[in-house]
């Protein structure tokens, strides 16, 4: 294998420079251009886990060479074909090392393996008749890039996509485009598997009657076979076939566009399991003049899932009017009404008015800004079961923050957890925390669990509906700022909700809220060297039903060019709440701060860092990140290294990731 790397390369410093200003004649095959390079790459991961009585320690190497090359030429003429092949061949060495180490007795078990493998990358695009009325592109990529789940290595992953786009332009009464694709990726390691295949083909037709007003049809199919999770959980091979049909108008009316009217109408249909979404939404925007003007909106959707007898349907219709005589004065007076109904579980109609008003004055020492609003709402629930479902709501986890659910008054057993493919279920108390505050719960990842920083997890529940009544709800808030003397400002907030039952008998706690808060806010700049500093202080007083709290939060920060090479950016904050009736407190602080240096006139460093812990609940939760960057080149020589460390700590959980990357880059010509 290292002989033919070597003479490859051999191959390739031999090969004459292609000069990329040659004219584009007309010829049989012409190369324009041409060039090539030769890569070294280094990555170092060190991966600490402790839970459970158990650390597991991994010690991940990879050592890769890299001789790759890209070309631009064409066939007759460029217009009739021009092609962009790209490739390389890559020499992939990894050595991993794997201890586990009990921390009560002391054992230790160490293991292991290594791999190597000559791989190939390759992206081509073929472009035909691009100036025509139909022009096609037919595409190919190739590529094995590295995969980190920061628990157990890395691995590498194949991907594999094949794609064909084709245009009519101008020769039908509308413009056509066809997209087809096919796609595969595989990779695996001892605590990931990823498995997928897609095979897509999307239809669009769009037509510009005029000015603003055109008329847009899509159609995308999708055909997905997955197989992704934890290989040491069971993990289930879903095939999907989706289709999408959407219809947008959008349409201008008026010699300035006064009226403007925008519609979008959607089917959605999937299977495994099988849903279907129909969604309609007209737009109405009517300018009357210079200080007047009206918006007026309407919402249809429609959910099924026959396999679990789920239907829901929702209905939303608003207006408002909008009185703007000058900048100093803004009026908005609008009403709703919407209607919901979950088919033999709960059915909703609500219906409200508001109005808001935003006053600005200059003063002789600053500006003072007002804002002020007022709403009413009178709201009917029927409900004929005690439980309404929800199935796949998306939440992304990141790091260990709790992530709310939208319904309040979940059923906590109810709650399932699955991968965004659907091929993997979760286990709470393994890969996931539930936690409830007030009638919100919460979901946070476990760092030692199987779901990664960053994923996107669909969560199935139930929540109470709250029996059958009828409620009013009257809104009110009041805001104030006042700026003064340019870099300083006071402001205040007020807000009010409350609730009254007007007919019923509600079987869940209503929850009125009113809330107070004061801050200051600073933005002072320095005598040295253009720095500025700034701060903020604030403080919240929520008084509700449910779950009233105290929230006080100070910040600063500083941004300084040290010097003309060095510049600093820094900050720090702190949040502290109260929850009066909750253990679940927050006492979060946080600091980040960012630095770059130009060193050279061709050396550029950066180092970035962040810290946060938050101690005010049951869970103590720290987390730690920092990165340094350096890039450096000269002439046809580059030079860039990468290093990471992250150290999180959850409750009794620490996990400790450290990663370096070297690469050291040759352009040959």
């Amino acid at each position: 294998m290292r002989n033919a790397i070597l003479t490859c390369t051999a191959l390739v410093l031999l090969l004459p420079p292609v000069s990329a200003a040659r004219a584009q004649e007309v010829a049989l095959f012409r190369l324009t251009d041409f060039w090539a390079y030769l890569e070294l790459k280094y990555r170092l991961d060190e991966i600490s886990n402790k839970s459970t009585g158990v650390e597991t320690i991994v010690d991940d190497t990879r050592f890769q060479i890299e001789l790759g090359g890209s070309s631009t030429s064409y066939i007759f003429h460029p217009r009739l074909l021009h092609m962009r092949v790209a490739g390389s061949l890559l020499s992939d060495r990894q050595n991993i090392a794997r201890e586990q180490i009990s921390l009560l007795s002391g054992d230790a078990d160490l293991s292991r393996s290594s791999r190597e493998d000559l791989l190939l990358n390759l992206d081509a695009t073929f472009r035909f008749l691009k100036d025509k009325p139909y022009p096609a592109t037919v595409s190919y990529v190739r590529d094995n890039p590295i995969v980190s789940t920061g628990v157990e290595g890395t691995f590498t992953q194949e991907n594999e996509r094949i794609g064909l786009n084709f245009e009519l332009r101008d020769v039908l009464p509308f413009n056509l485009l066809l997209d087809a694709s096919q796609f595969w990726s595989f990779g695996e390691s001892l605590d990931r598997v990823v498995d997928i295949s897609n095979d897509r083909v999307s239809l669009q037709a769009n037509k510009t009657i005029s000015r603003g007003n055109r008329l847009r049809f899509d159609y995308v199919s999708t055909d997905q076979t997955s197989r992704n999770g934890d290989p040491r959980r069971p993990i289930q091979e879903i095939t999907r076939r989706a289709e999408r049909l959407a219809l947008t108008t959008n349409s201008r009316l008026g010699s300035d566009d006064q009226l403007r009217i925008d519609q979008t109408a959607s089917f959605n249909r999937r299977d495994e399991p099988d849903v279907t979404d129909i969604l309609f939404s007209p737009r109405i925007h009517w300018i009357h003049g210079s200080m007047w003007e009206s918006r007026y909106r309407y919402n249809f959707s429609q959910t099924e899932r026959p396999e679990s007898d789920f239907e829901n349907r929702t209905e939303s219709l608003g207006a408002s009017i909008h009185y703007s005589p000058s900048g100093k004065f803004e009026g908005q007076i609008s009403t709703d009404f919407d209607r919901s109904n979950d088919v033999d579980r709960l059915s909703q109609k609500a219906r409200g008015i508001s109005g808001r008003a935003n006053i600005k004055r200059d003063t002789a020492v600053g500006q003072f800004n007002l804002s002020m609003g007022l709403g009413y709402r009178l709201d009917d629930r029927v409900s004929e079961s005690p439980l309404v479902i929800v199935e796949e709501e998306p939440v992304l986890m990141v790091g260990t923050a709790p992530v709310p659910l939208s319904r309040n008054f979940v059923v906590a057993e109810t709650v399932i957890v699955r991968n965004a493919t659907g091929t993997q279920t979760y286990i709470e108390g393994f890969d996931y925390f539930l936690s409830e505050l007030g009638s919100t719960t919460r979901i946070e990842r476990i760092i030692s669990g199987s779901i990664l920083d960053g994923e996107t997890v669909l969560v199935d529940y139930e929540a109470e509906t709250g029996g059958t009544f009828e409620y009013s709800q009257v809104d009110q808030d009041l805001s104030a700022d006042f700026r003064f003397a340019r870099f300083h400002s006071i402001f205040f907030r007020y807000s009010s909700s409350k609730q009254n039952l007007q007919s019923g008998v509600p079987t869940l706690p209503f929850n009125s809220v009113e809330a107070y808060e004061i801050g200051l806010r600073e933005q002072i700049p320095l005598r040295w060297g253009g720095a500025q500093l700034s701060g903020e202080a604030r403080y919240l007083r929520q008084d509700e039903d449910i779950n009233p709290f105290n929230r006080t939060s100070l910040s600063l920060s500083i941004q300084a060019p040290l010097s003309q090479k060095l510049k600093l950016n820094a900050s720090v904050s702190r949040n502290l709440v109260d929850n009066l009736l909750s253990e679940e407190d927050s006492d979060l602080t946080v600091f980040n701060a960012n630095v770059t240096w130009l060193a050279l006139r061709s050396l550029t460093i950066r180092a970035e860092g962040n810290y946060a812990e938050d101690t005010g609940g049951t869970i103590l939760r720290s987390n730690t990140r920092w990165k340094l960057t350096a890039n450096w080149r000269y002439r046809r020589v580059s030079l860039r290294l990468d290093s990471r460390y992250v150290e999180q700590r959850q409750g009794d959980i620490n996990n400790d990731h450290f990663e370096l990357w070297l690469q050291i880059r040759r352009d040959l010509f």
